[in-house]
């Protein structure tokens, strides 16, 4: 093993933590965490008696950052995002702007200009479903389940006037930005793409543009 490829061992830490970790859940980043130290650890008493130096260094440096990325990752909030967007985004997948209105109307008791599902930027990112209806954005909890779709409880409701709109499309979705200059407030979020997110946006711009 020639010693210019020893510190390559500290890439192959590196692209687990920032790279491969993203692809697996939970408990199996912890036990590949901690095989990686632990290898590490071997590679450590393998060159040492072999009297290569060089190699001992980078193994020793390799599992002090394997252990100190896997204390920090488990020092975090359990990541859940995407274990649970995937049933919410199935569940709205072709459903009409229409439909989603409906759902919401029987929660709210008014009738519905546009309604869609949302994520809303938070910690954790939190799953709901906007609906413009009378004078405010109601804000409901969104309780879909694999390919069912669900409205809860109302969460929230915002003044719609005085609402300022961005909305970007982007390859995630429909990012949009919800801002109360008077207030100080800002809300931001992302629709997935289809008929209600472009409904929703289309009426959102429209009250902005109505009261300009």
């Amino acid at each position: 093993m020639a010693d210019g490829y020893a510190p390559a061992l500290f890439l192959e830490v590196l692209a687990f933590w920032f790279v491969l970790r993203w692809l697996l859940v939970a408990r199996l980043v912890l036990f590949f965490g901690r095989l990686l130290v632990l290898m590490m650890v071997v590679g450590v008493v393998g060159t040492l008696g072999e009297h290569r130096l060089v190699w001992t260094a980078c193994f020793a440096g390799s599992a002090l950052l394997a252990w100190i990325l896997l204390r920090r990752w488990r020092g975090q909030p359990t990541r859940t995002p995407i274990q649970v967007r995937r049933p919410i985004l199935l569940a709205w997948r072709g459903k009409t702007a229409d439909e989603v209105a409906t759902l919401c109307e029987r929660r709210i008791g008014l009738k519905v200009d546009a309604a869609a599902p949302v994520t809303v930027q938070a910690t954790p990112p939190a799953h709901c479903v906007l609906a413009l209806a009378g004078d405010g954005v109601w804000v409901l909890e969104d309780e879909s389940r694999l390919r069912r779709p669900g409205v809860g409880r109302i969460v929230a409701c915002w003044d719609r006037s005085g609402l300022v709109v961005h909305v970007e499309h982007s390859r995630r979705g429909e990012c949009f930005e919800l801002s109360w200059p008077r207030r100080g407030a800002l809300v931001r979020g992302v629709m997935p793409h289809g008929a209600p997110a472009n409904q929703l946006a289309g009426q959102l711009v429209a009250d902005e543009l109505a009261r300009s």
